[in-house]
This record gives C-alpha cells, structure tokens and sequence, in this order.
C-alpha cells in the first residue's frame, strides 16, 4: 500500500499540470530523522482563454506557463505572473503543514489596448508589479481517503511601483481528491479584497476618460472585489500520477464581481459582472 507520501506526489504533480494554477507544498509534523523530501520538478503549459481586462465580456486566448520546483524541502512556484517561495521547509511522510513566504507578480490589467471600442478610450494602464506573502495550513487524509488533500491560504500584497499604490489580499480554501492512481480533481474557493486606489485605478471612470469615452465618471471605493469557484483536474498518461511522466490537465474558473465593481461602467454597459476562464494543457513531472 502507498504511504500518504506518495498521496501528496499525486496533488503536486496534479496541480503543476493546471497550467501554473500551482499549490503550496505540503508538509506535516516532521518525522523523528527529520529527513527532507525529495527534490522534485514539474514544468506545464497550455492556452487560457480568458476575458480581456477583468470586467469584460470579451474573451481572448493566451499562452498559459508554470512550474512547481522543490529544492532542499523548499517550493518554488511560477505562475506565469507570479513567483513565490514557501520558506517552511517539507518533510518526508507528513500530512500537514504550515505554509509561508514572499511572492511577487504582475497585474497586467489593462496594459494593453482592450477590445471593446468604447473602453479603448479611457485611459490605459501600465503593468504593475506587486509583492507581498502568504501564510497557510495544509492536511491530508481529511475527507474522503488518505490520500485527500484541504489547504486555506492568506496572501496579502501591495503595489511595489505607482501604478494603482493599493493592496490586495486573497483568502483560498482548495481541495485535492484523487480517483485513481491516474487522475485526480481540484476544487477551490477564493475571495478578492482591495483598496480604494485599486479600485478606481481599475474600475473608477476619471473626468478625461469620461469625456472622451461617453461613459458616466464613476469613482469606487475599496473592499470585496470578487468571489471565484475553480474546478480542475488531470490524468497522467501513463496510468499513474506517482510517476514520471506528462499529464493534461484542465482548469475552468468562475468570478462573479460584487458591489460597486459590479456597478462599474466599465463593467455594467461594457462588459460583464460574471467571468469565466478555461485552460487547458499539458505538464511534464520529473
């Protein structure tokens, strides 16, 4: 029989195989030899089909990337658009965790000219990096075999140059099931809270973009941006997530913006308050 080790191997490889959607390691008490996990990579890629700015109603496809490497008991995850290092190291044979560390990422909102005609007008934004950390607590074995796995994660950052000079903080709560040796699924849950300059930067309507745009100026102020429910899965193809080998996976998210960011203009006469997104790709697990 496998021990809950080789459950864990199945959710990392699972998730680095989600197009970057990549997880904190997990790491329970340590043994009494206090012996490391093993050093493992995973590396994905694959398209996301995603709305053009948060808020819109029209979707463009991009290329997704991500990787999951843990050196020495440390996980390093990329994103694509964000990186981030669990500084709690991991150990063999444990099925729980604390979680914690930097990251940093890109918000590239509205960087680019959007698609709807009319939001092209207003003003443009430039790509904003933003650092900060997390902190969490992951289990094995919670619920429906010992192989199960339930992680809650806070991250916290804030704008590190003069693009929107705000914070966003994110609490999540993912479950990992497998259903074979071969496949397993992911469901998430996660909220957006930011600040008032985030909020105006991204859905606020200045006096100039009004005027040029013919949309009503509009100046939100911070709080809960938005919900999002995430469901995913993937299957090694050798029959056996355990092992070295590709994998295809998929990813399909759902956000529903709330409140006055639901009430943006931006939002309400040009786009969408429910967002979508879908990847889909493959991975490789060493």
């Amino acid at each position: 029989m496998r021990d809950a080790s080789q459950g864990e191997r199945l959710r990392r490889a699972m998730r680095a195989a989600l197009l970057g959607l990549a997880m904190a390691p997990l790491i329970p008490t340590p043994a009494p030899a206090r012996e490391l996990a093993p050093d493992r990579i995973a590396v994905a890629a694959g398209v996301v089909m995603a709305p053009d700015y948060e808020g819109s109603d029209d979707y463009v496809p991009t290329l997704g990337t991500g990787a999951l490497i843990r050196l020495r008991g440390h996980a390093i995850t990329f994103r694509g658009d964000s990186l981030s290092l669990d500084l709690v190291p991991e150990y063999r044979d444990q099925n729980s965790k604390i979680v914690a560390g930097p990251m940093i990422g890109l918000n590239f909102d509205r960087a680019g000219a959007p698609r709807d005609p009319v939001v092209a007008l207003t003003r443009r934004r430039k790509t904003a990096v933003e650092g900060g950390g997390f902190v969490g607590f992951t289990k094995s074995g919670v619920l429906t075999s010992p192989y199960d796995n339930m992680s809650a994660t806070l991250a916290a950052s804030y704008d590190l140059g003069k693009v929107h000079r705000s914070f966003i903080v994110t609490p999540s709560v993912d479950y990992t099931m497998p259903l074979s040796r071969g496949v397993v699924v992911e469901a998430s849950l996660s909220a957006d809270v930011v600040g008032g300059r985030y909020a105006r930067t991204y859905f606020g309507v200045g006096r100039t973009s009004s005027a040029v745009s013919g949309l009503p100026r509009y100046e939100p102020h911070g709080g809960l941006k938005s919900v999002s429910l995430g469901l995913g899965g993937a299957i090694a193809l050798n029959g056996d997530l355990d092992r070295r080998g590709v994998l295809i996976g998929a990813m399909l998210n759902y956000e529903r913006l709330l409140g006055q960011f639901a009430a943006s203009p931006l939002v309400a006469q040009r786009g969408s308050p429910n967002q979508a997104s879908l990847a889909i790709g493959a991975g490789y697990h060493f």
